[in-house]
């Protein structure tokens, strides 16, 4: 009997990680069926649209539903009326004050209206300084944002927003969940948190490991306010190239990671040391893992925003597009 208890007692942790590793496959599997119907109406499936294509042209909503699920994701078709940046960003209701976190010099919003204030972690001056051997910046078009945030504070941020707009800067923050919260903080209750999102396998990350949710709670646990050393060896070592097109015709480059490195190392290292910021992205998605992080962050009750629209990438393109709104208002984790 005392050898059947200590087999067992040993057997205990096999058995527990095994449930725990088969309810989240159950899980996932679940959502993968029972979803299908919110995951349309999240992404505004749009039948006639889809449908349009000329293998498509015969099949009913059943078929074209199940098609889009087996095979137009992942071809990239189109399926909605959001069918690009401009698309995304005329969608936004007008009215009411708007934020838009980093626009640089290509604010998307309209940045002469009264209720438009931006943010950044830079001056004017300094964004200057940080592009003046980058061409493709315009200096003088940088405009001066309503808010410089530092160390992750936004304290002096008095006003409540009905939209907040960030393109390509999720995957830039420390912490994508403190990002998130701190921007929920000045949400107002109805409000939505617009973002357009690079698509790893589409631009320079595509060798890059994928973002998934323990990397996140990491960064969350850690509390950093700037990206770690390893984000800007990364950064500077397993870039490839940002040609969407290529990407989707499957010519991803090839990049010598260990030369890199080697070159890249002690330059990279000596930046880091002598810099207060040095930016880089910290975080690689899809609109896959995206979905699974902000729901596992939802359920886990570290964040108060849910989904409210998620638009994955389309063919020929680079990003993707998520609206998120507050669930509740209860006490975070």
């Amino acid at each position: 009997m005392l050898k059947i208890l200590k087999f067992c007692l040993k057997r205990i942790p096999v058995i527990f990680f095994n449930f725990l590793n088969n309810r989240v496959t159950l899980k996932t599997k679940n959502i993968n069926i029972n979803m299908k119907k919110d995951y349309l109406e999240l992404s505004d499936f749009d039948h006639k649209i889809y449908g349009s294509y000329d293998d498509l042209k015969t099949m009913n909503k059943q078929e074209l539903e199940k098609h889009y699920f087996e095979f137009g994701i992942d071809e990239g078709r189109f399926y909605t009326g959001i069918q690009n940046s401009l698309d995304f960003v005329t969608s936004i209701k007008k009215g009411g004050k708007m934020l838009e976190i980093g626009p640089l010099d290509k604010p998307k919003l309209d940045y002469l209206s009264p209720e438009y204030y931006s943010l950044d972690v830079f001056n004017k001056e300094e964004l200057i300084k940080n592009y003046i051997d980058n061409e493709s910046v315009k200096k003088d078009k940088i405009i001066e944002p309503s808010y410089i945030i530092k160390n992750n504070d936004y304290s002096n941020i008095k006003e409540k927003f009905e939209c907040i707009f960030s393109s390509h800067n999720i995957e830039h923050m420390p912490c994508v969940t403190t990002y998130l919260n701190n921007l929920e903080k000045v949400l107002q209750e109805n409000g939505s948190i617009y973002l357009a999102i690079p698509d790893k396998r589409y631009c320079f990350d595509h060798f890059k490991k994928t973002t998934e949710i323990y990397d996140v709670l990491q960064l969350f646990n850690e509390k950093n306010n700037r990206p770690k050393f390893t984000d800007v060896l990364k950064m500077a070592s397993q870039g490839t190239h940002n040609d969407s097109g290529r990407h989707w015709n499957n010519d991803h480059g090839i990049i010598d990671y260990c030369k890199l490195v080697i070159e890249r190392y002690t330059p990279a290292l000596t930046q880091f040391n002598t810099t207060n910021y040095v930016d880089a992205h910290v975080s690689c998605f899809t609109p896959k893992c995206f979905m699974e992080i902000i729901e596992t962050l939802h359920e886990l009750k570290i964040t108060n925003l849910h989904i409210h629209k998620i638009y994955h990438t389309l063919k020929g393109c680079n990003e993707f597009y998520v609206i998120l709104k507050k669930t509740r208002t209860e006490n975070l984790n």
